[in-house]
Protein backbone atom coordinates (compact mmCIF):
# COMPACT_ATOMS: atom_id res chain seq x y z
CA UNK A 1 0.00 0.00 0.00
CA UNK A 2 1.47 3.32 -1.04
CA UNK A 3 2.06 6.10 1.19
CA UNK A 4 -0.91 8.40 -0.67
CA UNK A 5 -3.30 5.86 -0.38
CA UNK A 6 -2.40 4.71 3.28
CA UNK A 7 -2.52 8.57 4.38
CA UNK A 8 -6.19 8.86 2.31
CA UNK A 9 -7.56 5.64 4.35
CA UNK A 10 -6.20 7.07 7.29
CA UNK A 11 -8.14 10.40 7.06
CA UNK A 12 -11.08 8.90 6.56
CA UNK A 13 -11.27 6.28 8.92
CA UNK A 14 -10.63 9.29 11.26
CA UNK A 15 -13.39 11.01 10.86
CA UNK A 16 -15.55 8.51 11.69
CA UNK A 17 -17.44 9.24 14.51
CA UNK A 18 -17.62 6.35 16.95
CA UNK A 19 -15.42 3.66 15.41
CA UNK A 20 -15.49 0.47 17.18
CA UNK A 21 -12.92 -0.63 19.65
CA UNK A 22 -12.35 -3.69 20.88
CA UNK A 23 -13.40 -4.38 24.78
CA UNK A 24 -10.17 -3.84 26.79
CA UNK A 25 -10.34 -7.57 27.67
CA UNK A 26 -9.91 -8.61 24.20
CA UNK A 27 -7.09 -6.70 24.03
CA UNK A 28 -5.40 -8.01 27.23
CA UNK A 29 -6.01 -11.11 26.51
CA UNK A 30 -4.15 -11.16 22.88
CA UNK A 31 -1.26 -9.37 24.70
CA UNK A 32 -1.46 -11.56 27.48
CA UNK A 33 -1.21 -14.93 24.91
CA UNK A 34 1.36 -13.53 22.84
CA UNK A 35 3.45 -13.81 26.37
CA UNK A 36 5.25 -16.65 26.53
CA UNK A 37 5.54 -17.01 30.35
CA UNK A 38 1.53 -16.93 30.54
CA UNK A 39 -0.29 -20.23 32.36
CA UNK A 40 -3.67 -21.13 31.80
CA UNK A 41 -4.55 -19.92 35.09
CA UNK A 42 -3.72 -16.55 33.93
CA UNK A 43 -5.74 -16.44 30.77
CA UNK A 44 -8.63 -18.17 32.30
CA UNK A 45 -8.55 -15.61 35.03
CA UNK A 46 -8.61 -12.73 32.88
CA UNK A 47 -11.26 -14.26 30.46
CA UNK A 48 -13.65 -14.47 34.06
CA UNK A 49 -13.68 -10.91 34.62
CA UNK A 50 -15.82 -10.13 31.82
CA UNK A 51 -18.80 -12.61 33.08
CA UNK A 52 -20.64 -12.64 29.38
CA UNK A 53 -17.51 -13.28 27.44
CA UNK A 54 -16.73 -16.38 30.48
CA UNK A 55 -20.41 -17.70 29.60
CA UNK A 56 -19.87 -17.63 25.53
CA UNK A 57 -16.95 -19.25 25.45
CA UNK A 58 -18.11 -22.00 27.87
CA UNK A 59 -21.31 -22.56 25.35
CA UNK A 60 -19.07 -22.36 22.09
CA UNK A 61 -16.64 -24.92 23.65
CA UNK A 62 -19.21 -27.41 24.49
CA UNK A 63 -21.26 -26.71 21.09
CA UNK A 64 -20.99 -29.57 18.79
CA UNK A 65 -18.68 -27.02 16.71
CA UNK A 66 -15.82 -28.53 18.79
CA UNK A 67 -17.24 -31.99 19.28
CA UNK A 68 -15.56 -32.49 23.12
CA UNK A 69 -17.02 -35.92 24.09
CA UNK A 70 -16.98 -34.42 28.09
CA UNK A 71 -18.59 -30.98 29.26
CA UNK A 72 -15.91 -28.33 29.66
CA UNK A 73 -17.60 -26.60 33.31
CA UNK A 74 -14.65 -23.84 33.73
CA UNK A 75 -12.64 -21.76 31.49
CA UNK A 76 -9.09 -23.08 32.89
CA UNK A 77 -10.60 -26.22 31.43
CA UNK A 78 -11.45 -24.76 28.26
CA UNK A 79 -7.89 -23.01 27.85
CA UNK A 80 -6.19 -26.51 28.60
CA UNK A 81 -8.56 -28.38 25.90
CA UNK A 82 -8.69 -25.46 23.47
CA UNK A 83 -5.31 -24.17 23.30
CA UNK A 84 -4.04 -20.61 24.09
CA UNK A 85 -4.25 -19.71 20.26
CA UNK A 86 -7.82 -21.02 19.61
CA UNK A 87 -9.44 -19.13 22.72
CA UNK A 88 -7.63 -15.91 21.88
CA UNK A 89 -9.38 -16.12 18.31
CA UNK A 90 -12.32 -17.49 19.57
CA UNK A 91 -12.86 -14.40 22.06
CA UNK A 92 -12.02 -12.01 19.13
CA UNK A 93 -14.29 -13.89 17.09
CA UNK A 94 -16.95 -13.95 19.92
CA UNK A 95 -16.37 -9.89 20.39
CA UNK A 96 -16.70 -8.80 16.95
CA UNK A 97 -19.64 -10.78 15.94
CA UNK A 98 -21.29 -9.19 19.08
CA UNK A 99 -20.32 -6.06 18.14
CA UNK A 100 -22.03 -5.97 14.74
CA UNK A 101 -24.75 -8.18 15.44
CA UNK A 102 -27.86 -7.95 14.85
CA UNK A 103 -29.99 -6.11 11.56
CA UNK A 104 -28.06 -2.92 10.09
CA UNK A 105 -31.63 -1.45 8.80
CA UNK A 106 -30.30 -1.32 5.70
CA UNK A 107 -32.15 -2.67 2.39
CA UNK A 108 -29.82 -3.31 0.35
CA UNK A 109 -26.93 -4.71 2.58
CA UNK A 110 -28.35 -7.65 4.32
CA UNK A 111 -26.28 -8.01 7.18
CA UNK A 112 -27.02 -11.40 8.37
CA UNK A 113 -26.48 -12.93 4.88
CA UNK A 114 -23.21 -10.62 5.59
CA UNK A 115 -22.68 -12.99 8.79
CA UNK A 116 -23.40 -15.82 7.54
CA UNK A 117 -20.89 -15.96 4.74
CA UNK A 118 -18.15 -14.62 7.08
CA UNK A 119 -19.15 -17.62 9.44
CA UNK A 120 -19.30 -19.69 6.35
CA UNK A 121 -15.37 -18.64 5.51
CA UNK A 122 -14.19 -19.29 8.74
CA UNK A 123 -15.34 -22.47 9.03
CA UNK A 124 -14.38 -23.43 5.88
CA UNK A 125 -10.71 -21.76 6.59
CA UNK A 126 -10.66 -24.06 9.61
CA UNK A 127 -11.44 -26.97 7.09
CA UNK A 128 -9.21 -26.40 4.82
CA UNK A 129 -6.45 -25.90 7.51
CA UNK A 130 -7.00 -29.20 8.26
CA UNK A 131 -6.84 -30.59 4.47
CA UNK A 132 -3.56 -28.38 3.65
CA UNK A 133 -1.77 -28.48 6.67
CA UNK A 134 -2.23 -25.11 8.25
CA UNK A 135 -1.03 -26.28 11.49
CA UNK A 136 -3.13 -23.13 13.63
CA UNK A 137 -6.59 -23.83 12.65
CA UNK A 138 -7.95 -21.58 15.16
CA UNK A 139 -6.30 -19.19 13.50
CA UNK A 140 -8.13 -19.56 10.22
CA UNK A 141 -11.19 -19.37 11.55
CA UNK A 142 -10.81 -16.17 12.89
CA UNK A 143 -9.49 -14.82 9.97
CA UNK A 144 -12.44 -16.33 8.01
CA UNK A 145 -14.79 -14.46 10.26
CA UNK A 146 -12.98 -11.05 10.20
CA UNK A 147 -11.78 -11.03 6.33
CA UNK A 148 -14.69 -8.74 5.45
CA UNK A 149 -14.65 -6.28 8.08
CA UNK A 150 -14.09 -3.74 5.78
CA UNK A 151 -17.66 -3.94 3.96
CA UNK A 152 -19.38 -3.47 7.79
CA UNK A 153 -18.09 -0.34 8.33
CA UNK A 154 -18.67 1.14 4.88
CA UNK A 155 -21.93 -0.02 5.50
CA UNK A 156 -22.03 1.51 9.19
CA UNK A 157 -20.24 4.81 8.36
CA UNK A 158 -20.49 5.37 5.05
CA UNK A 159 -23.93 4.55 4.28
CA UNK A 160 -24.72 6.56 1.12
CA UNK A 161 -21.46 5.68 -0.66
CA UNK A 162 -21.87 2.11 0.26
CA UNK A 163 -25.73 2.45 -1.39
CA UNK A 164 -23.99 3.72 -4.49
CA UNK A 165 -21.22 0.83 -4.47
CA UNK A 166 -24.34 -1.81 -3.99
CA UNK A 167 -26.25 -0.01 -6.63
CA UNK A 168 -23.45 -0.74 -9.32
CA UNK A 169 -23.00 -4.07 -7.81
CA UNK A 170 -26.65 -4.44 -8.96
CA UNK A 171 -27.04 -2.54 -11.95
CA UNK A 172 -23.81 -2.66 -13.93
CA UNK A 173 -22.70 -6.81 -12.49
CA UNK A 174 -19.88 -4.82 -10.92
CA UNK A 175 -17.12 -7.16 -8.24
CA UNK A 176 -17.75 -5.27 -5.03
CA UNK A 177 -14.25 -4.42 -4.75
CA UNK A 178 -14.29 -2.01 -8.20
CA UNK A 179 -17.51 -0.76 -7.38
CA UNK A 180 -15.57 0.37 -4.09
CA UNK A 181 -12.86 1.92 -6.30
CA UNK A 182 -15.08 3.58 -8.48
CA UNK A 183 -17.01 4.94 -5.46
CA UNK A 184 -14.23 5.80 -2.57
CA UNK A 185 -11.30 5.13 -4.24
CA UNK A 186 -10.40 2.13 -2.00
CA UNK A 187 -11.78 -0.75 -1.25
CA UNK A 188 -12.72 -3.23 2.30
CA UNK A 189 -9.74 -4.60 2.40
CA UNK A 190 -7.73 -1.72 2.83
CA UNK A 191 -10.39 -0.18 5.47
CA UNK A 192 -10.23 -3.34 7.15
CA UNK A 193 -6.85 -3.02 6.88
CA UNK A 194 -6.61 -0.02 9.13
CA UNK A 195 -8.67 -1.05 11.82
CA UNK A 196 -7.01 -4.26 12.34
CA UNK A 197 -3.88 -2.48 12.98
CA UNK A 198 -6.37 0.26 15.33
CA UNK A 199 -7.48 -2.76 16.95
CA UNK A 200 -3.12 -4.01 17.71
CA UNK A 201 -4.21 -7.50 15.92
CA UNK A 202 -1.71 -10.11 15.40
CA UNK A 203 0.37 -9.27 11.93
CA UNK A 204 -0.91 -12.57 10.49
CA UNK A 205 -4.50 -11.62 10.94
CA UNK A 206 -3.91 -7.99 9.48
CA UNK A 207 -2.41 -9.44 6.79
CA UNK A 208 -5.31 -12.24 6.01
CA UNK A 209 -7.63 -8.99 6.24
CA UNK A 210 -5.73 -6.75 3.85
CA UNK A 211 -4.49 -9.44 1.15
CA UNK A 212 -7.35 -12.27 1.27
CA UNK A 213 -8.11 -10.93 -2.72
CA UNK A 214 -4.34 -10.91 -3.60
CA UNK A 215 -2.12 -12.82 -1.30
CA UNK A 216 0.31 -13.27 -3.87
CA UNK A 217 1.47 -9.60 -3.35
CA UNK A 218 2.91 -11.08 -0.87
CA UNK A 219 6.62 -11.81 -0.22
CA UNK A 220 5.99 -14.09 2.95
CA UNK A 221 3.93 -15.22 5.11
CA UNK A 222 1.15 -16.05 2.63
CA UNK A 223 -0.28 -18.97 3.92
CA UNK A 224 -3.14 -17.65 5.99
CA UNK A 225 -4.28 -14.79 3.16
CA UNK A 226 -4.40 -17.52 0.78
CA UNK A 227 -6.59 -20.07 3.15
CA UNK A 228 -9.30 -16.94 2.99
CA UNK A 229 -8.84 -16.65 -0.43
CA UNK A 230 -9.84 -20.17 -1.02
CA UNK A 231 -12.23 -20.42 1.72
CA UNK A 232 -13.81 -17.60 -0.21
CA UNK A 233 -13.99 -19.03 -3.16
CA UNK A 234 -15.60 -22.13 -1.71
CA UNK A 235 -18.24 -20.14 0.03
CA UNK A 236 -19.55 -18.44 -3.19
CA UNK A 237 -19.49 -21.88 -5.21
CA UNK A 238 -21.94 -23.37 -1.95
CA UNK A 239 -24.11 -19.98 -1.78
CA UNK A 240 -23.83 -19.57 1.43
CA UNK A 241 -24.39 -15.93 2.58
CA UNK A 242 -23.49 -12.93 0.39
CA UNK A 243 -19.79 -11.90 0.15
CA UNK A 244 -20.76 -8.98 -1.40
CA UNK A 245 -23.04 -9.60 -4.80
CA UNK A 246 -22.73 -12.11 -7.39
CA UNK A 247 -19.81 -11.06 -9.28
CA UNK A 248 -16.52 -12.95 -7.98
CA UNK A 249 -13.06 -11.52 -7.34
CA UNK A 250 -10.40 -13.33 -10.02
CA UNK A 251 -8.89 -16.35 -8.42
CA UNK A 252 -4.80 -15.45 -7.69
CA UNK A 253 -2.84 -18.92 -8.27
CA UNK A 254 -0.22 -17.50 -5.88
CA UNK A 255 -3.10 -19.08 -3.20
CA UNK A 256 -2.58 -22.37 -4.69
CA UNK A 257 1.21 -22.24 -4.71
CA UNK A 258 1.51 -21.14 -1.26
CA UNK A 259 0.07 -24.82 -0.24
CA UNK A 260 2.37 -26.60 -3.07
CA UNK A 261 -0.27 -26.64 -5.19
CA UNK A 262 0.73 -26.73 -8.91
CA UNK A 263 -2.32 -28.28 -11.00
CA UNK A 264 -3.90 -26.41 -13.72
CA UNK A 265 -6.18 -23.36 -11.68
CA UNK A 266 -9.29 -25.21 -12.80
CA UNK A 267 -8.13 -28.48 -11.84
CA UNK A 268 -7.57 -27.20 -8.42
CA UNK A 269 -10.64 -25.34 -8.10
CA UNK A 270 -12.75 -28.36 -8.49
CA UNK A 271 -10.84 -29.84 -6.05
CA UNK A 272 -11.52 -27.51 -3.06
CA UNK A 273 -15.07 -27.44 -4.39
CA UNK A 274 -14.82 -31.25 -3.95
CA UNK A 275 -15.28 -29.89 0.16
CA UNK A 276 -18.49 -28.40 -0.58
CA UNK A 277 -20.37 -31.20 0.82
CA UNK A 278 -18.27 -31.04 4.06
CA UNK A 279 -18.65 -27.60 4.74
CA UNK A 280 -22.10 -27.39 4.70
CA UNK A 281 -22.55 -30.10 7.12
CA UNK A 282 -19.55 -28.47 9.27
CA UNK A 283 -21.97 -25.14 9.16
CA UNK A 284 -24.65 -27.04 10.39
CA UNK A 285 -22.63 -27.63 13.63
CA UNK A 286 -22.22 -24.06 14.09
CA UNK A 287 -24.53 -22.68 14.47
CA UNK A 288 -24.27 -21.38 17.86
CA UNK A 289 -21.73 -18.82 15.97
CA UNK A 290 -24.61 -17.35 13.58
CA UNK A 291 -26.84 -17.25 16.65
CA UNK A 292 -24.83 -14.56 18.42
CA UNK A 293 -24.56 -12.87 14.81
CA UNK A 294 -28.20 -13.20 14.42
CA UNK A 295 -28.41 -11.11 17.94
CA UNK A 296 -30.50 -13.76 20.08
CA UNK A 297 -27.69 -15.83 21.53
CA UNK A 298 -28.63 -16.48 25.05
CA UNK A 299 -26.20 -16.78 28.16
CA UNK A 300 -24.72 -20.57 28.89
CA UNK A 301 -27.00 -21.24 31.63
CA UNK A 302 -28.15 -19.94 34.65
CA UNK A 303 -25.30 -20.42 37.06
CA UNK A 304 -21.88 -18.36 37.24
CA UNK A 305 -19.42 -19.74 35.03
CA UNK A 306 -15.97 -20.60 37.53
CA UNK A 307 -12.88 -19.49 35.92
CA UNK A 308 -10.48 -20.55 38.52
CA UNK A 309 -8.79 -24.17 39.15
CA UNK A 310 -12.26 -26.46 39.69
CA UNK A 311 -11.67 -30.21 38.19
CA UNK A 312 -11.28 -30.29 34.65
CA UNK A 313 -13.70 -33.03 34.30
CA UNK A 314 -18.83 -30.64 -6.56
CA UNK A 315 -18.08 -32.91 -9.82
CA UNK A 316 -15.27 -32.57 -12.57
CA UNK A 317 -17.94 -33.07 -15.40
CA UNK A 318 -19.15 -29.59 -14.32
CA UNK A 319 -17.48 -27.14 -17.44
CA UNK A 320 -17.92 -24.38 -15.47
CA UNK A 321 -16.90 -24.43 -11.70
CA UNK A 322 -17.57 -21.00 -10.56
CA UNK A 323 -20.80 -20.69 -12.41
CA UNK A 324 -21.13 -17.23 -14.33
CA UNK A 325 -17.17 -16.23 -14.35
CA UNK A 326 -15.32 -17.24 -17.53
CA UNK A 327 -11.70 -18.77 -17.11
CA UNK A 328 -10.35 -15.76 -18.30
CA UNK A 329 -12.16 -13.84 -15.45
CA UNK A 330 -11.00 -16.37 -13.01
CA UNK A 331 -7.37 -16.73 -13.42
CA UNK A 332 -4.95 -13.95 -13.47
CA UNK A 333 -4.16 -10.56 -11.03
CA UNK A 334 -6.35 -10.26 -8.26
CA UNK A 335 -8.76 -7.58 -7.74
CA UNK A 336 -8.30 -5.62 -4.46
Amino acid sequence: MDQQRQERIKKITQSIIGLPTLPTVITQMIGLIDNPKTSAKDVAGLISTDQALTAKILKLANSAFYGFPREIATVNHAVVVLGFDTVKNLGLSVSVLERFAGGSGDTEFDRQKFWEHSIACGVAARMLAGKLRYRVQGEAFAAGILHDIGKLILSQYFTDEFGEILALVRDEDLYIGKAEEQVLGLTHTEIGHWLAEKWNLPDKLVAAIAYHHAPGRLERDAELPSLIHLADFLCRREKIGDGGGPRLPNLDPAALRAFGIHEEPKAALRRIFGYGEELQAEMERADAFTSIARGDDGEAGDGEADGGDGPDDDSDDDPNPLGGSTEGELVGESRR
